[in-house]
């Protein structure tokens, strides 16, 4: 659902900076942070319907997972909607307002990424470091046209190609929002593997953050489970043991952990 401003916004001079009625997109908010004195409060996603969404999709995962640790929702509901005011919010709110998988698959992952740190006893800082960057994992697909994102065949080689960039355009999208050095690791390096055969850097092991090591088996274990428009969805066993298969791209230590939580 798109959102629209309910008023006129006016600089301090009284300058017309967006009317009411106009769809408030990523570059207006940009705009609009820019000026003192501006009331962001309507633009946000701190409203009945976007909880109730959140919380079912939580609800579903958290039942999935056997997950009853309140404070992995505690981290989420803290980054999803009472974080406003921070420079990279704005792009949480745009991510809401796009394609719905790309939504859904970011909540998926932010949440399926904290349930394992919290297994691993991270602290609530580094929860909120690994949340934030799990969530704006794939920022970068707002950049990527909708038809690549949306189509319902396989992807072309160049299509591939296009649609691989969508790390270092995100990279490039949070330059100056004031993201930790964990959480920007998250966005480059979660298409990363440990054997390097990976993008957009081909890193290997030692040079890869532990967080996107976390990510990376997040981001696969729920693109497998939830699907594409191009691919039927698959179980959690059957996702699991894909990711084992492959134990020379992906964590050991990780994927043990996911397996805990998924028995």
């Amino acid at each position: 659902m798109i959102s629209f401003s309910s008023k006129d916004y006016y600089n301090e001079s009284g300058t017309l900076l967006l009317a009411k009625g106009a769809p408030i997109t990523l570059e207006t908010l940009k705009k609009l942070q820019q000026y003192k004195g501006v009331d962001l409060s309507e633009v946000n996603l701190n409203c009945e319907s976007e909880r109730k969404k959140y919380v079912e999709q939580t609800r579903k995962l958290k039942e999935r997972f056997n997950v009853t640790n309140d404070l992995v929702s505690d981290i989420l509901i803290k980054i999803l909607f009472e974080s406003k005011h921070k420079p990279w919010w704005m792009y949480i709110n745009t991510l809401s307002n796009y394609i719905d998988w790309v939504y859904t698959h970011s909540i998926d992952v932010a949440m399926i990424s904290l349930i394992i740190a919290a297994e691993l006893k991270y602290s609530k800082k580094s929860l909120m470091e690994l949340g934030i960057g799990a969530l704006l994992h794939d920022v970068g697909k707002l950049l990527i046209p909708k038809r690549i994102l949306q189509k319902t065949h396989p992807l072309n080689e160049v299509e591939k190609i296009i649609l691989s960039q969508h790390c270092e355009l995100g990279m490039d999208s949070i330059t100056g929002c004031s993201l930790s050095e964990a959480s920007t690791n998250i966005i480059i390096q979660h298409h990363e593997r440990l054997d390097g055969s990976g993008y957009p850097n081909k890193l290997k092991t030692e040079h890869i953050s532990e967080y996107a090591k976390i990510v990376m088996i997040a981001d696969s274990f729920d693109a497998i489970t939830a699907g594409r428009p191009y691919r039927k969805a698959r179980g959690p066993e059957e996702a699991l043991s894909i990711l084992k298969n492959q134990d020379e791209k992906f964590s050991n230590e990780y994927l043990e952990v996911l397996e805990t939580i998924l028995t």
